[in-house]
Parts: structure tokens; sequence; C-alpha cells
């Protein structure tokens, strides 16, 4: 449902939305995130469905989430979105997450980026002159997306090799399984004892089928900073600042 530029989603979250402490996992959460923003933009007129028929499709750039309140399993969730504004190659879009009750139970941003499929480079999206209402003094997030830098000496790195399961339908590993993999390196006593206060994501290259990428965490208290790059070139495929309760 749509009103003014705001989509409305429902959905109940399910056994395979969970981890063992029953609550919504922040993998499963990037994914309703990705599948709302799609029907959003797909119901306006300028989603996958549209653009891919120019050579063209929406790559995530960024993402920040902070959680009052972890969804749990059989809640009833209801979410919201909005695109905020259009800055040139980057597009804020926005989320809020409620309960039955009303409760915002986590807030969200995203930042997307427009690209050429075939040349593999940013379009501007002002060119495109999407239909869409903008709330620019609507933000959902207290901070914008981390802009994430740290040092880190390649010690007690781990290699992971990009699998089929992993690539989406531009064929590049998805960002959900980024978020998967940071968070399967955290052991299970650890998960039951923390959970995320806040996420930021910085999506920089794309990694693609068997590429080897090499993953780093730095722990400092309750704040782990992650680096995942490809091992042949050492080029960066993304960041993430991880901040516990």
């Amino acid at each position: 449902m749509e009103n003014n530029g705001i989509w409305e989603y429902n959905f109940r979250v399910r056994s395979f939305d969970v981890d063992q402490n029953n609550n919504m996992t922040l993998t499963s959460i990037s994914e309703y995130l990705q599948e709302v923003a799609g029907d959003h933009a797909n119901t306006m007129g300028f989603g996958y469905r549209q653009v891919v028929l120019n050579q063209l499709a929406w790559i995530l750039g960024g993402i920040r989430i902070e959680v009052n309140r972890l969804p749990l399993w059989e809640e009833d969730i209801k979410v919201k979105t909005w695109v905020v504004e259009n800055n040139r190659f980057i597009s804020r879009r926005d989320f809020q997450w409620y309960d039955q009750e009303g409760n915002v139970l986590l807030n969200a941003s995203t930042n997307w980026i427009l690209i050429n499929t075939e040349r593999r480079r940013p379009v501007a999206i002002d060119s495109m002159n999407f239909q869409v209402k903008l709330h620019p003094e609507k933000k959902a997030t207290s901070a914008e997306i981390a802009n994430i830098r740290a040092k880190f000496e390649d010690v007690n790195s781990i290699d992971y090799q990009v699998r089929y399961s992993d690539l989406d339908m531009v064929g590049h590993m998805n960002n959900t399984k980024y978020i998967q993999l940071f968070f399967d390196q955290f052991s299970q006593n650890f998960h039951l004892k923390n959970t995320v206060k806040s996420l930021d994501i910085n999506f920089k290259n794309e990694a693609k089928y068997t590429n080897i990428l090499e993953l780093n965490i730095q722990k400092n208290s309750n704040e782990h900073i992650a680096i995942l790059r490809r091992k042949e070139d050492e080029k960066v495929n993304c960041l993430a600042q991880i901040i516990w309760n």
C-alpha cells in the first residue's frame, strides 16, 4: 500500500527468519529491506523489472540499521519505507519497522546506486526523471550511514570463496550474504549473550562467483569492524561496523 510516497508492507516473522533466541536475524532483516524496497520501486515504475529493460540495475551502496528491539518469531510486523532524497548518483531510502502496538522496532537507512549493467558504471539518477514523492525532512536513523575507515593487520584472517548460492540476479554476491558471513564469525555463546545495537555497511566492489575473499575483524569492546577484500587484487568489497548491546 502506497500513500504520498510512503509504502507500507506487513508480514509475519517465520521460523526461517530467526535464530536460536527466536530473534529475527540481521541477515533476514536485510533481506526484507531489499524486498520491500524492490516492491515499492516496482510499483512506482522504477524497480528492477522496469530498469532492466534499459540495461540498468539498482545496487546497494550502504546500509545502516539501528535496533530498538529485534522482531520475534511469529510476530506481525509493519514496515514503512520512503525515498528521502536523490543526490546525483545516490538515492537514499529509509525504513521504520513497527510492532502491533505501534512501537518502533528498528530504523534503517540505505543508499542505492543506479548502474549500467553493460558498462558497470553509475548513471545519474536525476537524468531518469523517476516520478516519486521525496521526503527530505523524514530521516529514520539518528545518524548517516558511517563512512567506515580502519587499519587492519593481516592476522587471524579467514578466506571465503564465493559460492553459486551467494549470487543475486545481477550475478554478484548478494549484500545479504556479506552480513551472514560477518555474523557467522561470532560464536554461538557470543550470540546467546549479545544483540546488535547498530550495523553499518559500506559496499565498495562487487564479488563474483569463485572469487576468494579475505575477511579480517577488529574487536574493540562492544564495537567490531570488519573488512572483506578480494584476495587476488586486494580490492575492498565491503566494510562493516557492528555495535553490540
